[in-house]
């Protein structure tokens, strides 16, 4: 309750800076390269990458060096399997977009891993908890209705309060409303056996993001890849 009301308290200024925010900030393109590959040897898994700009690899070069890239190949290795991977992310995506991308995948595919990231634009969009809840509810039933077994790996909300871009007091701001989210996140995904929320954990030195200071950089995406790949690999062998 009290951060509800420090956030609403602090809403006249933060909305002024975000606008000016968003007049200025860098903008960067997503991750160049093929939006499906296969990486190692082994037996088949199939992932799939469906989310946000950070499925889309903003702040790294190639898809190679992006989250979903890495991830594929520290996965590869963690378990000595092949991994097929398909990238479904868009720079802006909010948890609409994601449910919109879902509905146009064939029906026929069937990942055996899902890595989701969503959140960070419903965030800074002003999406009410009560919104929030309720869509995140309903992308869990989509997901498990159309990838029955899939194994879910939600990638939590970071902590936008260290992101060197937004000035203070939207600093502070947006990092309460994250966390709120995130939290409301791990509480709906506690109800799917097959899903696992895993809080995001930013490197706040200088090489922890990219030039943006809103994104990641290619060396936090692989500390991050690694660390989800030996959680997965625990998840299969429990």
């Amino acid at each position: 309750m009290l951060q509800r009301l420090v956030f609403w308290l602090l809403l006249p200024v933060t909305a002024i800076q975000g606008l000016s925010l968003r007049r200025r900030a860098l903008r960067l393109p997503g991750a160049a390269g093929d939006r499906e590959g296969t990486t190692g040897n082994g037996d088949r898994l199939r992932l799939l990458a469906l989310g946000d700009s950070i499925i889309d690899g903003v702040g790294t070069t190639h898809v190679e060096e992006s989250l979903p890239g890495q991830f594929a190949t520290a996965l590869s290795e963690e378990l000595g399997r092949r991994v097929h991977w398909r990238v479904m992310g868009r720079t802006g995506n909010t948890i609409d977009d994601v449910l919109d991308a879902l509905a146009l995948i064939e029906d026929g595919y069937r990942p055996d891993i899902l890595l989701l990231s969503v959140g960070v634009n419903n965030v800074t969009g002003m999406s009410s908890t009560r919104t929030w809840r309720a869509k995140m509810t309903q992308l869990m039933e989509v997901i498990t209705r159309k990838f029955p077994g899939a194994r879910i790996l939600f990638a939590g909300l970071p902590p936008m309060s260290l992101f060197p871009l937004p000035p203070q007091p939207l600093r502070f701001s947006l990092g309460l409303r994250a966390a709120t989210f995130d939290r409301i996140a791990s509480n709906v995904i506690a109800d799917y056996p097959d899903a696992a929320h895993v809080p995001t954990r930013v490197n706040p030195s200088e090489h922890g993001f990219c030039e943006d200071g809103f994104h990641p950089s290619a060396e936090s995406c692989n500390l991050w890849a690694r660390e989800l790949a030996v959680i997965e690999s625990r998840r299969e062998a429990s």
